[in-house]
């Protein structure tokens, strides 16, 4: 087993926290689609622009556990942004299973990398998978912390085949392209270094 270097660690932390920046960008641009604030783009748009950072982190750091890492990272960061404790574990699933994938290729396969990071960009999700799984829990919490009921019939997400099947869709979408702009921009860093 490799051992993990402090610079390896302050790698992940730099590119975590970069990642962090897309998926603020994400939300952004995701209230401009969509005004009920239930952030039900945000998902798709942090995977677009999360593609690149990934796939640099990916690159950077070819041991198991960073992608893990940076997973759980985003898990923390709904969990302690008020969301109840089970959006969590969509951070903690898809992250490992997408370190799995990537680690499967020895974190060099475009082919694994690509597929490693749509599975990720899933990470982000927890918020509105709650919704479906635990919707009286999550209204609970909602009203927990003070929320109208307007505000709580605004936000929630209905749970149909139509509004699951476009959310999905949207992720996939972001993934793809985020995935593709991240590996061309690797590739080119990576080829104008051999020069």
């Amino acid at each position: 087993m490799n051992r993990w270097h402090l610079r390896e660690w302050k790698i992940v932390g730099l590119y975590a926290l970069l990642y962090f920046f897309c998926v603020g960008l994400g939300v952004l641009v995701g209230t401009l689609f969509d005004r009920a604030g239930n952030m039900f783009y945000a998902p798709a748009f942090a995977a677009l622009f999360g593609g690149t950072v990934y796939m640099f982190l990916q690159s950077k750091v070819q041991k198991f556990g960073a992608i893990s890492f940076l997973g759980i990272m985003m898990g923390c960061f709904f969990f302690t942004a008020g969301h109840f404790f089970i959006s969590f574990l969509p951070g903690l699933l898809f992250g490992l299973v997408a370190d799995f994938i990537a680690k499967a290729g020895n974190y060099k396969s475009r082919k694994l990398s690509f597929l490693s990071f749509i599975v990720f960009s899933f990470v982000n999700s927890g918020p509105i998978i709650m919704m479906w799984l635990a919707r009286s829990t999550y209204i609970a919490s909602l009203v927990a912390r003070g929320r109208s009921s307007d505000y709580i019939e605004r936000v929630m997400v209905p749970a149909n085949a139509q509004t699951i099947s476009w959310f999905v869709l949207t992720i996939l979408l972001g993934a793809v392209l985020g995935a593709l702009i991240g590996q061309f921009v690797v590739q080119a860093h990576l080829s104008k270094k051999l020069r």
